[in-house]
């Protein structure tokens, strides 16, 4: 397994979002679509890696992050369309198709190395637990699988090859012009396709939004992902953000995702951004 190009795609794609009538930009809400009732989620991001974990394994060294010399470069870009289909009033399913774009150019260590191409495929239904009266609060049940469609023979790996599973929950409530998310996902991950142990992580996404007007709101979020062993990985990112809707059915959502927080892992990702741009379009129809 080559450290930089495998570890960078495990990094990337352990990530969970979801739909909502009124979401997050980049987290989860607890709220299911109508039945017979479809959605188009899309999100896109970039992300320019500037540094990596050293653990010292050497001895002549300090632990910590450590600056990628100016000759290096390491890019990851991700457009994923996901398409939701309200099956009852109580269960949605979301498919996701995502398209990667992965770059490297380490001369003096791997290498050049580029790859475009489609990601690892993501089924994940959402079933409703709870609604209040009123409407709010909305707790719903998460649960997901990925697929290893992505090539793991190309270039610059799309995917680890594993089979992965996960479970979580989201809870949205909203009272005036203020809406709370609050969602925790645990991912099972498998052994990447060259035997390697990917080790699991949760992801945990807090959100709160503040509707200015008809149109425009602002976003406050806060996402954490924890591997196993707290003492080896764990990446806390700032996400603040501001949406745009049409009042009916279209959303669109600008985020800027940055490090708060940060410790590597050579089995989960070993590099990081100084921050991150956050594209999230949504229609409902």
């Amino acid at each position: 397994m080559k450290s930089g190009s495998w570890t960078l795609t495990v990094c990337i794609v352990c990530a969970l979002c979801a739909p909502a009538a009124a979401a997050p930009i980049v987290g989860t809400s607890g709220n299911v679509l109508p039945q017979g009732k479809f959605m188009i989620d899309v999100w896109a991001t970039w992300q320019e890696y500037t540094r990596t974990y050293s653990y010292n394994l050497d001895g002549n060294g300090q632990e910590g992050w450590v600056e990628l010399g100016d000759d290096m470069a390491l890019t990851a870009a991700s457009f994923v369309p996901r398409l939701l289909y309200g099956v009852t009033d109580w269960l949605t399913i979301r498919a996701s198709l995502p398209i990667e774009d992965r770059f490297k150019d380490f001369p003096e260590a791997d290498g050049h190395a580029a790859s475009t191409g489609l990601g690892d495929v993501i089924v994940d239904p959402k079933i409703l637990l709870y609604r209040g009266r009123s409407g709010y609060p909305v707790a719903s049940l998460l649960t997901g699988v990925r697929f290893p469609t992505g090539a793991t023979d190309s270039d610059f790996p799309l995917s680890d090859g594993s089979t992965d599973f996960c479970g979580g929950f989201a809870v949205t409530h909203a009272a005036g012009s203020f809406a709370a998310h609050l969602c925790s996902v645990y991912w099972v991950n498998g052994k990447a396709k060259g035997g390697a142990d990917l080790k699991d992580v949760s992801v945990t996404t807090v959100t709160v939004e503040d509707a200015l007007n008809e149109h425009w709101s602002l976003a406050w979020e806060g996402r954490a992902t924890l591997g196993e062993d707290l003492g080896k990985y764990y990446r806390v990112y700032a996400c603040p953000g501001v949406a745009w809707t049409d009042g009916g059915k279209l959303t669109v959502g600008l985020s800027a995702l940055v490090p708060v927080a940060a410790k590597g892992c050579p089995a989960i990702g070993l590099y990081d951004f100084d921050w991150a741009p956050y594209l999230r379009v949504y229609y409902r129809f």
